[in-house]
Formats: structure tokens, C-alpha cells, sequence
């Protein structure tokens, strides 16, 4: 059985509050196995970003020392991609930004997210070197949704259960890019998971779930065939680095923080 990592992910990734995301179909002969950072900061800024890149590094490196064969990253960010070294690492955002604009097609992106966090989809989409094909990001959120974000009426629960209010402002987020002229819209965080099926069900257009893409990406990835070396010591402080602030309150998303 083929063991991949889930970096920076829940404990039971799929079995999120709401309507879970179609992955069974992937899962014959595949183990899927959460390793949530231990970075508690949200990536609200690019600084807690770069924290959070060492975090989901961290946890990759455990993957690999465990087993794992593949190691795919539960954020849009892809935090930490380019530091994850011993085993094949996909990152939800290229994935899904790939299957996004497959064979050239037009493509827009929808999140629950505030604009001012669109930095993160923003970097993503430069790397991915598909920006051009982007005709516009819709953001359902809005920064007052991101300053309670945890309990049961916190915003994460909302878009976890998937409530309509959230769901409403989705589908009329695909209309929209639907008009503006894209023939896919990428769901731009995987904590959208829950709702992505049932948002695909109502609409003509194609939905991309990026987890959902990470995953089909890590099944198919080839084995490494060079392996960077780490310096003696390296992994040692990384988890130093990391262990230094690992017992501070977390931050609310249980994705991005673990």
C-alpha cells in the first residue's frame, strides 16, 4: 500500500464537517496520512507565510522519515514546497492551478478569502507561469469574516458545513467568472473541500478541487531519482526552529496551523 503524507492537514482530512470530498476514488491501495504543522501562526501576511513554509517543511521531512512516498501540501499556499527535498512533493495550488488550465483553457478562481490575502493565490499563480490565463479572482470574503474565524459559528465552520450563505456566495462567484469568459473555476483553498462537490453539481462549468488535484498529482508522481543532501545537523534545527514557538496559542485555522 502507497503511503502519502497530507502536509500541514487536519487529523481526518477526509472526514471534514459538510459533504466530503469525492477522494475515495483514489484511495484503493492508498494510505493517506495528516501531518499538521506545528507553526501556530495564520498566514495572514507574508512574514507568517514564511513561518509556515518552515512548519509544513518540518512536517514533510517527517513524512519521509516515516515512510511516506509522496508528500502532498492541504493549502493553496504550498507552503514550504521548494524546502520539502526527500520525497516527491505537490502542492495543491500548482495542481490545481495545472488541472485548471489544462490545454490552455481560460480559468478563475473563487475563495472564501478576503482580497487582502490574495497575495498568497497571487504568488501561486506567477509560479505556476499560467497568471495570463486567469481572467479574475472573486473573493466571497471579506476581512471583518477572518476576525473570528474558530467556534461554532466561527467563519472556518461555516465554510467547513458548508452553510448557504457561504455556498450562495460561491455559485454566484462561478457565475461571475462564468460571464467574464473562464471554462474551469479553481476553488482557491482546500478548507472549500467540503462544498466542492456539491458547487460542481450545480453548475455547467468544471469545478477543481486542489486537493483533490494534489492528491490525483501525488499518485502519479515518479520517484525522485537525485535527492538533495542535507548538511548534517540540518534537520536538527529545523525542528529547533520550529519547537521554538510550536507551544504558542494557534491561530484559529486548523489547515493552514494544523
Amino acid at each position: 500500500m502507497r503511503r502519502i503524507g497530507l502536509i500541514g492537514t487536519v487529523p481526518n482530512p477526509l472526514q471534514r464537517t459538510g459533504p466530503a470530498p469525492k477522494l475515495a476514488v483514489l484511495l484503493p491501495g492508498l494510505e493517506l496520512v495528516a501531518y499538521p504543522s506545528r507553526v501556530p501562526a495564520f498566514p495572514y501576511t507574508p512574514l507568517e507565510q514564511s513561518m509556515q513554509a518552515l512548519g509544513h517543511a518540518e512536517a514533510a521531512l517527517q513524512a519521509a522519515e516515516d515512510g511516506c512516498g509522496a508528500v502532498v501540501i492541504d493549502s493553496v499556499g504550498d507552503y514550504g514546497l521548494a524546502a520539502m527535498l526527500r520525497v516527491p512533493a505537490i502542492g495543491s495550488g500548482e495542481a490545481g492551478l495545472a488541472e485548471a488550465a489544462a490545454q490552455g483553457r481560460r480559468f478563475g478562481i473563487v475563495t472564501v478569502w478576503p482580497e487582502s490575502m490574495n497575495f498568497i493565490l497571487a504568488e501561486r499563480l506567477a509560479a505556476s507561469g499560467c497568471a495570463h490565463a486567469c481572467v479574475g479572482i472573486i473573493n466571497v470574503g471579506e476581512n471583518s469574516d477572518t476576525e473570528v474565524l474558530a467556534g461554532p459559528d466561527g467563519y472556518l465552520t461555516q465554510i467547513r458545513e458548508g452553510r448557504e450563505g457561504v455556498v450562495h456566495k460561491v455559485l454566484a462567484g462561478v457565475a461571475e467568472l462564468d460571464a467574464r469568459g473562464a471554462q474551469a473555476v479553481m476553488l482557491g483553498c482546500t478548507c472549500m473541500s467540503g462544498m466542492a462537490d456539491g458547487i460542481a453539481d450545480a453548475v455547467d462549468i468544471p469545478i477543481i478541487n486542489p486537493l483533490a488535484a494534489g492528491v490525483r498529482a501525488a499518485i502519479t508522481a515518479p520517484p525522485l531519482t537525485v535527492t538533495p543532501h542535507l548538511r548534517e545537523g540540518r534537520a536538527e534545527l529545523l525542528r529547533a526552529m520550529v519547537g521554538a514557538i510550536a507551544g504558542e496559542p494557534a491561530e484559529d485555522c486548523p489547515v493552514c496551523i494544523g
